[in-house]
């Protein structure tokens, strides 16, 4: 580098104001908005293992036609592919308190549901009172619970949503015996956990029973190859993905992150311009000394270069540090959110506080070269300015 150039540079970047309040300003704009990505990617991910590992399964099997069976169904036919097996039985029904009432779909499951995989995603509370009667018991969530001001031990009615169309609705008393949560209370409202053996006496129907399989890690995100390969093997049985039992959820996790990134990308276009504002009141404040530089014989170029260097060079400084702040803010969000978690807040049912931080390098990634791009052309711009400072400013100016 010229060492004119070089000093000139130098010079800029330790003595002006303007240039430490842009580094101040790019990493106060970046250290927000690489936090909120983190937030947003790692809650979605999240929910997204709730309604997996809860809901749905990774795929779904069930046996829509007569003489399907999903007891035909061996998970040994696929080494290394698949996890878990687990059939259930679900259906809906309206759970009835003294004072309340509760939409809840009822999940038939057996004793080996919850294995590893789903225990990191739930917690239960058991009751401690061994049962007398011969009422079955049922695990309702803590959200559900609360809507019905209910606790372990007590007991509630249900009114079971017939599966068929012959029958009718059929009203059972049940007991409490356990409340769980997991996190995320707008899918806690809506769960309820039964045995599935009383499971089937309650929904008849083949189509109420399927089986949720869960892959392994391998194949997580490549579900499509997977229930082809089963569509192969396993003729008449019907086999889904969760995001196909979850349309307007998938749909909406998909619109939400592209509008949060395109929301961020544009204060990062603003950030970007931002610069290019420094840099021509930069030149303006300097026209005098550009003149002098001319006068003793430095070229348009190099006058150029020097404010570019200043300018560019404390974009990327604060940058960085905006990086690096909000990667920090980032992981330890944990307190922060288990503190609002606490708080009963309604308005954050909605959202899921206790999740697994992840950082999305490849959007921090995107972001990042998008303000160096448009910081770039738009300082290119602005010193073009420089060309029209000539030594004769020196005798206008006096």
């Amino acid at each position: 580098m010229n060492r004119f150039v070089s000093l000139w540079s130098r010079k800029r970047i330790l003595k002006r104001g303007r240039l430490t309040s842009c580094l101040v300003l790019i990493a106060l704009v970046m250290a927000p908005l690489v936090t909120a990505l983190i937030f947003s990617d790692s809650m979605m991910e999240g929910i997204t293992s709730k309604y997996i590992y809860l809901s749905d399964g990774h795929v779904q099997i069930g046996a829509p036609f007569a003489g399907s069976d999903i007891s035909d169904f061996d998970p040994n036919d696929y080494p290394g592919m698949i996890y878990s097996v687990d059939e259930v039985t679900s259906g809906y029904a309206l759970m009835y308190s003294a004072t309340e009432t509760s939409s809840v779909m009822l999940k038939g499951v057996g004793e080996g549901y919850f294995n590893e995989l789903r225990m990191d995603q739930i917690s239960f509370e058991h009751s401690t009172v061994e049962a007398t009667t011969a009422i079955k018991g049922i695990a309702i969530s803590r959200a559900t619970a609360k809507a019905l001001d209910v606790g372990l031990g007590d007991r509630v009615a249900l009114m079971i949503v017939p599966d068929d169309p012959d029958k009718v609705l059929r009203p059972v008393i049940m007991r409490i015996d356990s409340i769980f949560h997991s996190g995320y209370d707008q899918l806690d409202e809506l769960l309820a956990f039964v045995d599935l053996d009383y499971a089937k006496t309650l929904y008849s129907s083949q189509a109420s029973t399927n089986l949720e399989v869960l892959v392994t890690s391998e194949y997580m995100e490549k579900l499509d190859p997977l229930v082809e390969l089963i569509e192969e093997t396993e003729h008449g049985l019907d086999v889904t993905t969760w995001n196909q039992h979850n349309v307007s959820v998938y749909e909406n996790f998909i619109t939400s992150k592209q509008m949060i990134f395109i929301i961020l990308l544009l204060v990062v276009v603003v950030a970007a311009f931002y610069t290019a504002s420094v840099a021509q009141q930069m030149i303006q404040d300097d026209i005098s000394d550009i003149a002098i530089v001319k006068l003793i014989g430095s070229s348009d170029s190099l006058v150029k270069r020097s404010a570019f260097i200043s300018v560019y060079t404390v974009t990327v400084v604060g940058m960085l540090i905006g990086i690096v702040l909000g990667i920090i803010i980032g992981l330890n969000l944990g307190p922060i959110l288990t503190a609002l978690s606490n708080m009963g807040i309604q308005s954050l049912s909605f959202y899921l506080l206790d999740f697994d931080i992840t950082i999305p390098w490849l959007s921090i990634l995107v972001i990042s070269a998008c303000l160096l791009l448009i910081s770039y052309l738009s300082i290119q711009v602005s010193l073009m300015k420089t060309r029209r400072i000539t030594p004769i400013r020196l005798f206008t100016s006096l």
